[in-house]
């Protein structure tokens, strides 16, 4: 079964620690759609989106308690749900 996300569901996105293991972070989901443009996981500081050669499904989401006010996206099979 395919992971499907709607708005207000929360997903966890794995972030790049630097020193010590990398850590999941909460994310509230916009929206699920398709796009050649997202940031590559583990996300490195600042997130950047990049474009990739081929169409995913991906969520844009905003990362919770961190900087509420940028939305990214990140590539589906990148993120587990947060919600089960």
């Amino acid at each position: 079964m395919a992971k499907e996300f709607e708005f207000g569901d929360f997903a966890q996105i794995e972030m790049k620690r630097h020193v010590g293991n990398n850590e999941l972070y909460a994310h509230k989901v916009i929206k699920q759609f398709k796009s050649n443009k997202y940031v590559d996981i583990p996300v490195q500081s600042p997130a950047t989106e990049t474009i990739h050669d081929e169409t995913v499904e991906v969520i844009s989401c905003i990362c919770c308690g961190l900087q509420e006010t940028e939305v990214l996206k990140y590539k589906l099979e990148d993120v587990t749900s947060k919600n089960q």
